[in-house]
């Protein structure tokens, strides 16, 4: 198997961000999409990486934080000193908002983890707005405290289960958005505005069924994270061969999942997928599985484009 970076257990989650969450953010706050999203079999570490332990304020847990929590604060560091440095010769040419969502798909509904009475919302598409989910919380936020705010929230919010491969195991996946607008005001008096959208993505395990002894409930929930992860194997495997020069047709809207990242995987992003494996030799067969996933989906050939009015 050969991909762009591998990153060993010794790696550390400062040396992920700097390899995956700063490239990302930088080109994100330059107008240009993003997605980056953790995938893998239960218990392989996807949460740990996307959001690290979850902050508590102990003695060297900061360390620990993931690639979402520093994305905020490296976001904001950039936003001030680039609001700084243009407004300290010219007051008020460049200013930034910053907006954020969290949604989670569970049992193929998605709810809004920022309002969780919001259940059931429906994802829609037109040319105007693209995808977008219909009725979802849109929260300004002005400092990396106040997104650290809302990721806590919607985690506390989010559908976790014991199964046999993880005590507390993430049976839904959630997608955390900052959405930044830029607004530029030019030396000859003329506006310019640029927008782009972060996704972040911490996707359910991606193990068989009979891998995690499921029954009940969480064998319903299982039959719908491999229905969603399915789709989403077939949406790269499509976009594969089309990255080849093969005519198919790619099938979005199989799953919400894979209907949500239409962008991210085959249009205007700029996307890494990191895979989490796990080094145990019963994990074999879902190791391998995950690598070829990941394989076939490093042959997609997505194109970003500059988003600027």
């Amino acid at each position: 198997f050969t991909f762009d970076y591998a990153a060993d257990p010794s790696t550390t989650q400062e040396e992920m961000f700097n390899m995956i969450g700063q490239p990302f953010t930088d080109s994100c706050l330059k107008g240009y999409n993003g997605c980056i999203f953790a995938y893998g079999q239960t218990g392989s570490g996807k949460t740990f990486t996307m959001q690290g332990p979850e902050f508590d304020g102990k003695e060297g847990t900061k360390e620990h934080r993931g690639l979402i929590p520093r994305t905020f604060d490296y976001l904001f560091d950039k936003i001030a000193h680039k609001e700084n440095a243009a407004n300290s010769s010219r007051p008020g040419s460049l200013q930034f908002v910053v907006r954020c969502s969290y949604l989670e798909i569970y049992n193929e509904t998605v709810t809004d983890l920022l309002d969780p009475s919001k259940v059931n919302l429906q994802v829609r598409e037109n040319s105007k707005e693209g995808i977008y989910v219909d009725g979802l919380t849109w929260q300004e936020v002005r400092d990396a405290e106040a997104c650290n705010a809302l990721l806590q929230r919607g985690l506390r919010n989010r559908h976790v289960g014991e199964t046999s491969m993880n005590k507390e195991s993430s049976r839904s996946h959630s997608l955390f958005t900052l959405k930044v607008e830029s607004t530029h005001l030019t030396a000859e008096g003329l506006t310019k505005q640029r927008h782009s959208c972060l996704n972040l993505v911490d996707l359910a395990g991606s193990e068989r069924q009979k891998a995690t002894n499921a029954s009940g409930d969480r064998l319903k929930e299982a039959s719908n994270i491999n229905k969603s992860l399915s789709a989403l194997g077939n949406v790269i495997m499509a976009l594969a061969d089309i990255s080849d020069g093969k005519a198919r047709h790619v099938h979005y809207r199989d799953s919400k999942l894979t209907f949500l990242l239409k962008d991210s995987l085959g249009g205007n992003s700029k996307t890494a997928i990191i895979t989490n494996i796990s080094p145990a030799d019963s994990n074999f067969g879902e190791t391998i599985s995950s690598l070829k996933f990941a394989q076939r989906a490093k042959l997609i050939k997505t194109r970003a484009i500059l988003n600027e009015d």
